[in-house]
């Protein structure tokens, strides 16, 4: 009978005291992946000028946009190893739910060591620009992203978090 007890308090405070039970309710993250082939291309007028044109496609793991599916669009022009955004827009869709958003800034850096390309950095901010359904509440509203490698060359994570 006491040791049924105490897993019931070990139970209760693991449940109260657990990240997601102490996460911020605004954040999401999500698992991506770039869709086809995502090279930069050379504009040709000067070395290590390029734009990339990119599709991606993420799963909502955790946080208020969980289960839905989003697929983006992206345009980002390279210089050297640093990008300036030039669009990104998504959509998420979820059974009842579907969010629509547009980036109003954004940047990516590649991280080198010893001179060879080991990963990156990404960030910038959105506006929602449509909210249905279930997400109606999220209509409006700006939210912030980063992004880093999480995987195979293709896959990274990204996570959202609404202000």
């Amino acid at each position: 009978m006491v040791l049924s007890w105490v897993y019931c308090l070990e139970t209760a405070a693991s449940k109260s005291f657990a990240p997601s039970a102490l996460a911020d309710e605004s954040t999401t993250v999500w698992n991506c992946q770039n869709v086809g082939p995502s090279q930069p291309e050379p504009l040709g007028d000067r070395e290590g000028h390029a734009i990339l044109v990119g599709s991606v496609s993420c799963r909502a793991e955790s946080g208020p946009l969980a289960g839905g599916v989003m697929t983006t669009a992206d345009v980002w022009e390279w210089d050297g190893p640093k990008a300036a955004l030039v669009s990104f827009t998504g959509v998420v869709r979820k059974n009842g739910a579907t969010l629509v958003w547009k980036s109003i800034e954004g940047k990516l850096e590649l991280t080198k060591t010893e001179g060879k390309v080991t990963g990156f950095t990404v960030s910038g901010r959105a506006d929602t620009v449509l909210a249905a359904g279930g997400w109606a509440p999220w209509a409006g509203k700006q939210m912030s992203w980063t992004g880093k490698p999480d995987g195979p060359a293709s896959q990274f994570s990204l996570e959202t978090k609404f202000k």
